[in-house]
């Protein structure tokens, strides 16, 4: 994902079909890999952990991008990736009951499409570019309209199976670490990507919830600490510098090394 995003950064028209040439690519992948692997019946275990997670990045890296180059507005992208991470808590909760459905493939599809659509707008007819609101708009409405499965099956798993409740509402409050970045997003000005690191690798570390807690109860405070940090230091200074390197330490070493000896393990052991 770096070097289309990158590419959306330069001015010449042949950098944007570049990157809408590698997006598109990276894009293509995706489906066939999910497409053969049903089909030749090839499922394996990694793949099943990580391929809503490859999504999940995919729509995240772009949008924000596209958010910060202007091309669409900011509350329509944070209602966007909100969904994924309520998505992604319900299923790191109840894993087997919420597995991918086909309409939540149909609904991955059409973003990847209409952020095509929305680079190409903006890049071959700018006078135009006012449509893309209108289009992410779409992208949105069907994003929510795709997780009423999953809110239906979260509900019925919780209905039915034992919950502690304090254990239930640790997990939301999980929550409060990737909506502070979301919120502070628009004001990370030249580290706008430490965001977009940290909110890619909290999905990925997500994603592995099948294998290992997504949050142990000491690693909490410094999450707390990171999110907390970034809104005292809006509130004191109107700009984003220090909290932000401390997230991205944090997500480094707390999401990144850690999901990646998760990674390792599941290889080495199967």
């Amino acid at each position: 994902m770096p070097l289309p995003c990158l590419l959306l950064f330069l001015e010449s028209t042949s950098a944007k079909v570049a990157s809408l040439a590698l997006g598109s690519l990276l894009g293509l992948t995706d489906y066939a890999d999910g497409l053969l692997a049903r089909r030749l019946r090839k499922k394996s275990f990694l793949g099943a952990l990580l391929d809503p997670v490859a999504d999940k990045i995919f729509i995240t890296s772009v949008f924000l991008i596209l958010s910060y180059l202007k091309y669409v507005s900011y509350p329509l992208v944070f209602l966007l990736i909100f969904r994924e991470l309520i998505v992604a808590l319900m299923r790191s909760l109840f894993p087997e009951d919420l597995r991918v459905v086909g309409i939540a493939r149909l609904k991955t599809l059409l973003q990847m499409l209409f952020a095509g659509i929305i680079i190409s707008v903006n890049t071959f007819f700018p006078s135009f570019s006012h449509l893309s609101d209108y289009l992410l708009a779409a992208v949105v409405f069907i994003s929510y309209l795709s997780a009423i499965p999953y809110f239906y099956r979260f509900s019925k798993a919780l209905f039915s199976k034992p919950v502690v409740l304090f254990a239930f509402l640790r997990s939301f409050s999980t929550l409060f670490y990737p909506m502070s970045l979301l919120i502070l997003f628009p004001n990370s000005g030249k580290l706008f990507f430490i965001p977009i690191i940290a909110l890619n690798l909290y999905f990925f570390r997500n994603g592995l919830a099948k294998v290992i807690p997504f949050r142990k109860k000491g690693e909490n405070f410094l999450y707390f600490l990171a999110a907390l940090g970034g809104i005292a230091e809006y509130l004191i200074r109107a700009e984003l510098y220090f909290s932000l390197i401390l997230v991205l330490v944090i997500s480094l070493y707390k999401d990144g090394l850690k999901s990646a000896k998760i990674i390792w393990d599941i290889l080495r052991l199967r």
